[in-house]
């Protein structure tokens, strides 16, 4: 990056969030996480204070299950942000598709966590960004999103939903010369029972997080992580083989 971010993290606790968030504070970028647990917040701003002294760390408690919130969230991270807004969306609630079947509550929630309340999230925080008309917008997805398996369709279409309206939100945002980049991480780790295809390994999460900041920094629109999961999605997608034998695997 060429110059200090203010970061505003959605999904700033989870496992990738947290390394995602040490990333750019090890860049000397400021944090904001936001989050429904206070505790959580807590420990995972205490722990980048104690490895980046410098840089500035706040919390602030949003609940995604409430978006008339979100106006007034944002208002906060607008007068606490002193450098250049960034966003990192990294919202994630993931059921199989078993337990979809039983309980179609579950389906409904992970459609609330991954597309609307990150949608709704999304267009309350742009304008922060459309006014500087600066700014970049890294979004996670999931090359779940990328076919319709047996064992976790339920899942991949709460990503597809989200990749296909992040297209036309992309080309919006870009004429305030505002970037928004889509990660689909490989689903190897993600729900199903599925074989997976002997090159999968699970996810480096250290790894996707700098790959992350890189992907932000360059204003790229859509990159998979790791290099081999547009691969994975390929053959899944058009070699019956690979399909058949590594695509689902009924139990």
């Amino acid at each position: 990056m060429n110059n200090k971010r203010t970061w505003i993290l959605l999904g700033g606790t989870s496992i990738l969030g947290r390394a995602f968030a040490r990333e750019v504070a090890k860049a000397g970028n400021d944090i904001i996480l936001l989050g429904k647990e206070e505790e959580d917040l807590t420990l995972a701003a205490e722990d980048l204070k104690a490895r980046y002294p410098s840089v500035s760390v706040t919390i602030e408690e949003l609940d995604i299950n409430n978006p008339d919130s979100f106006a007034k969230i944002a208002e906060k991270c607008e007068s606490e942000a002193k450098n250049t807004i960034s966003i990192f969306s990294g919202l994630e609630a993931a059921y199989t598709q078993k337990e979809c079947g039983k309980d179609l509550g579950k389906m409904k929630n992970m459609f609330q966590v991954n597309f609307f309340s990150q949608v709704y999230f999304l267009l309350v925080f742009a304008p922060l960004l459309q006014k500087k008309k600066e700014g970049e917008i890294l979004v996670l997805g999931s090359t779940a999103g990328e076919y319709g398996l047996t064992d976790n369709y339920a899942y991949g279409s709460t990503k597809a939903a989200l990749h296909v309206w992040l297209q036309g939100f992309r080309a919006q945002m870009a004429q305030n010369d505002v970037t928004v980049t889509t990660v689909k991480v490989d689903d190897a780790d993600m729900v199903g029972e599925r074989e997976c295809l002997p090159f999968q390994k699970p996810l480096d999460v250290d790894a996707c997080a700098k790959a992350c900041v890189k992907y932000a920094a360059s204003g790229v629109k859509v990159r998979y992580f790791p290099y081999y999961a547009s691969v994975t999605s390929w053959l899944r997608r058009f070699v019956p083989f690979v399909h058949r034998h590594f695509g689902c695997k009924n139990k």
